[in-house]
């Protein structure tokens, strides 16, 4: 008897052991696939999308954002010999730093265009209220979560500073 109590109160111990969320993945950690679904919710809301339109538009958009992201890794890419070499001490002169700019302005160029042409094509599956809406929807997260933050974040009191005052 003594066996299977130790056994099954062994089992309960591996099990919720091995239950534990796991290690963070990068920035974000494991959270990161919650907070793609919450933007998708917030998304889905703000645009106020049908389940017809919602099934055609978010398939476009993972597409879309595959794109920026290919565009975002040759970018980094660019930067690499770059950073290479200020780390090693070595000067970069006026006209590597040109052609830097160049090649980043040209960057910037894709993503703008890429998000137009994705725009654009929303035009198939989203109304043009809903377009504008879209637009207008990354300034509008960032402003909610903003406040978000500012609303949790309450900085202790030191030296009596009126509360709400910050130093810097």
């Amino acid at each position: 008897m003594k066996k299977i109590v130790i056994a099954a109160l062994s089992f309960m111990i591996m099990s919720f052991a091995f239950a534990q969320p796991g290690r963070p993945r990068g920035p974000g950690g494991q959270y990161s696939d919650r907070m793609k679904m919450m933007m998708i919710w917030e998304l889905t809301d703000h645009l106020e999308l049908s389940e017809e339109q919602a099934e055609k538009f978010f398939p476009s958009m993972r597409l879309h954002q595959k794109q920026v992201l290919e565009i975002r890794k040759e970018e980094k890419e660019l930067f690499s010999p770059t950073f290479a070499k200020v780390k090693k001490g070595d000067q970069i002169s006026k006209s590597e730093v040109n052609k830097l700019l160049n090649k980043v302005e040209s960057f910037e160029q894709k993503k703008i265009k890429t998000r137009i042409d994705f725009i654009k094509k929303s035009g198939d599956i989203l109304d043009p209220t809903q377009q504008v809406k879209f637009m207008m929807f990354e300034p509008y997260m960032r402003d909610q979560v903003q406040a978000r933050m500012k609303e949790r974040y309450k900085p202790p009191m030191r030296g009596g500073n009126p509360k709400g005052k910050r130093r810097f």
